[in-house]
C-alpha cells in the first residue's frame, strides 16, 4: 500500500511539473494542456489520453494543489 501511494505521489509531482511547463509556454486552458500532453505522448496514470476534462479534474485534485507553484 505504501509503495502504491508513493507511485501515485511521484506521478502527481511529474504531471504538475509538466502542467507548469505547458503554462509557462503559454498554454492556459485544460484543453490546450491536454493536447500538449497528447503530442508528447503523456498518458494518465491508467494509460489513457488526457482530455480537457481530465486535466481540469487533475488540477482541482488535492494532490495537484499540494504541489502547484501557482500564485493566484
Amino acid at each position: 500500500m505504501a509503495q502504491r501511494r508513493q507511485e501515485i505521489e511521484e506521478f502527481v509531482r511529474r504531471i504538475v511539473v509538466e502542467v507548469e511547463a505547458a503554462e509557462a509556454a503559454g498554454m492556459r486552458t485544460p484543453q490546450a494542456i491536454a493536447e500538449h500532453f497528447d503530442a508528447k505522448g503523456l498518458t494518465t496514470r491508467k494509460g489513457r489520453r488526457w482530455t480537457g476534462e481530465t486535466v481540469a479534474k487533475f488540477l482541482s485534485s488535492p494532490g495537484a494543489k499540494r504541489y502547484r507553484n501557482v500564485s493566484n
